[in-house]
């Protein structure tokens, strides 16, 4: 039992420091995550659960952080029951060439796509002429609250004139810079050019909102409808919504959107690639492609030849002990204990008598000059030592000496220190 109190005592105390400290839990407290389900300050549980009462007939998916839009089917790049809506809450925003595409042609058919980031795709930016600006304010990795109250009405939108917004809290003075291509961006009041290559119109974006009266929120219209990009994330924080009066801001935000939206698409990514697993970017090159097919090779055919059934291992059996000596040695604490001595001689006697019978295969019907040379010869001990063990079995049968505790105790002794250096 002691020793199950014992493992449990050494459980808990590594179960103890495994678990962050006081100054580490504050860290993780106001770990930026922007997560659905995360009720820490810089999660995204409010904003997330305001996007049912601000479209109350639309019906709400949450798609898997890692979905990929190279993969998107036509039901959801069609919805023949209404227009559908996208927002994306995190950070780093990257896609792929092909995702763009799909995004285009999804927002090309009458749709609305939303992207909060503070860090906007290379690819997106020299697609609509807009960079973003001040997009490293949020490193990876813990913070502290690090109040700064240069972020106090920072912001502003259309829909509540004359309002700022604003928080002490991580900064949200992102913003967007617009330079008008005319390659790839359409005037609203030309609508005779071409549509691109990917039959995508992009036009002149509008500015619904502002970061210390730079564009921090703007909207695309993409053939039928339209990508709003905003550049502080962190508006959708709960921090940020618990704040007074800062959840009419996110209530202008959303009455910024169609209100015939029927299929809300959430998607929270946090930092999102461009590509698509890691397993990809090792297929893409040719040595670690190799590298891969040979690791799966390998793997195969071990599987193949080393899962065949084998023979079980064979159990050593250790061979039998031959216990007569601890037998004879308890029967003589017996008869010790009794205080017989002389038949605790006798039996020892016989005891060792047979021990050579068995071991040397001696006849000790006759004790004789001979046998003594014999023993001495097969045991490799000095004739002295086999001469006197005889002698005392001669005078135990003889009863020619007295039997007492120090007679008995040499006997024991002679015989044993002849068992412990015998080398045959």
């Amino acid at each position: 039992m002691r020793r199950y109190h014992l493992h449990i005592m050494i459980l808990l105390l590594a179960l103890y420091g495994c678990s962050p400290n006081k100054a580490e839990q504050e860290r993780i407290k106001w770990q930026v995550t922007l997560s659905a389900v995360d009720k820490r300050p810089y999660g995204a549980y409010l904003a997330s659960n305001s996007i049912k009462y601000a479209f109350p007939a639309a019906a709400l998916e949450p798609l898997s952080p890692g979905f990929r839009y190279d993969k998107m089917d036509s039901k959801m790049k069609h919805n023949d029951d209404g227009r559908s809506l996208i927002i994306f809450c995190g950070i780093d925003f990257k896609l792929s060439e092909e995702e763009w595409r799909n995004l285009k042609q999804f927002i090309n058919n009458g749709n609305e796509v939303m992207i909060f980031c503070s860090s906007l795709d290379e690819k997106i930016e020299k697609d609509l002429s807009c960079y973003k600006e001040h997009g490293d304010e949020i490193p990876a990795g813990y913070y502290y609250v690090q109040p700064d109250l240069h972020n106090m009405d920072v912001l502003r939108i259309e829909g509540t004139p004359g309002r700022r917004y604003g928080y002490e809290g991580r900064s949200i003075k992102g913003f967007f810079s617009v330079e008008i291509d005319s390659a790839n961006i359409t005037n609203k009041e030309d609508s005779s050019d071409d549509d691109n290559d990917d039959n995508t119109r992009i036009y002149v974006p509008d500015t619904l909102g502002y970061a210390n009266d730079m564009p921090d929120m703007l909207r695309y219209r993409i053939g039928e409808g339209h990508l709003t990009l905003h550049a502080a994330p962190l508006v959708l924080s709960n921090y940020f919504l618990l704040q007074p009066g800062n959840v009419d801001y996110l209530n202008a935000l959303w009455q910024t959107l169609p209100k015939d939206i029927n299929k809300i698409y959430t998607h929270n990514y946090y930092k999102r690639s461009a590509s698509k697993s890691g397993l990809s970017i090792l297929w893409k090159y040719l040595a670690t492609r190799w590298a891969l097919l040979l690791a799966i090779f390998l793997l195969l055919m071990y599987v193949l030849f080393e899962g065949k059934r084998k023979q079980r291992i064979i159990p050593i059996i250790a061979p039998l002990k031959n216990d007569s000596v601890s037998f004879v040695e308890t029967v003589g604490r017996l008869y010790y204990n009794k205080g017989n001595h002389a038949n605790l001689a006798d039996k020892m006697v016989q005891q060792f008598l047979e021990w050579v019978r068995t071991r040397y295969l001696l006849n000790t019907n006759l004790l004789n000059e001979n046998f003594i040379h014999q023993l001495t010869i097969k045991s490799g001990q000095p004739e002295t030592t086999v001469r006197e063990i005889l002698d005392m079995i001669h005078e135990i049968r003889l009863k020619s000496v007295k039997i007492d505790d120090p007679y008995l105790y040499k006997l024991y002794n002679t015989i044993q220190l002849f068992y412990k250096n015998n080398h045959t």
